[in-house]
């Protein structure tokens, strides 16, 4: 093979960098966003709550099952507890699906980072 000439060596050197720095961002990223879910979750509990309260569904009369018909449906009303609790289902579904993103960028980024800085390491 050849040795390399200065130009194709500088493209080689940019995309290690490169590469290096956004799996680095991505590392930075997910390690924050880990930071922050633990702190809502367990410190800053209120940061997590809903900001704004849902206002009380109107529940219309119930229609007496020989007056209706097969297209209706009967209409389903929450209470404000049923509501509560599927608030904090939500929140806590939404709380795993936020870990599993983090966690995976850090799967992926770690070693593409480890990887392409111990090329340029090696190089110097």
């Amino acid at each position: 093979m050849d040795a390399p000439t200065p130009k194709t060596q500088l493209i080689k050197n940019i995309y290690l960098y490169l590469v290096s720095f956004v799996s680095l961002f991505m590392i930075v990223f997910s390690v924050a966003g880990m930071v922050n879910l633990a702190l809502r979750t367990y410190i800053f509990t209120k940061a997590d709550k809903n900001y704004y309260g849902y206002p009380e569904p109107a529940c219309p009369e119930p229609t007496p099952p020989a007056k209706m018909t097969d297209s209706q449906v009967k209409p389903t009303c929450t209470s404000k507890e049923e509501r509560e609790k599927m608030d904090a289902e939500n929140r806590s579904a939404q709380r795993q699906r936020d870990m599993v993103q983090y966690v995976s960028m850090l799967i992926v980024s770690m070693p593409l980072f480890a990887y392409h800085w111990m090329i340029i390491r090696r190089k110097e």
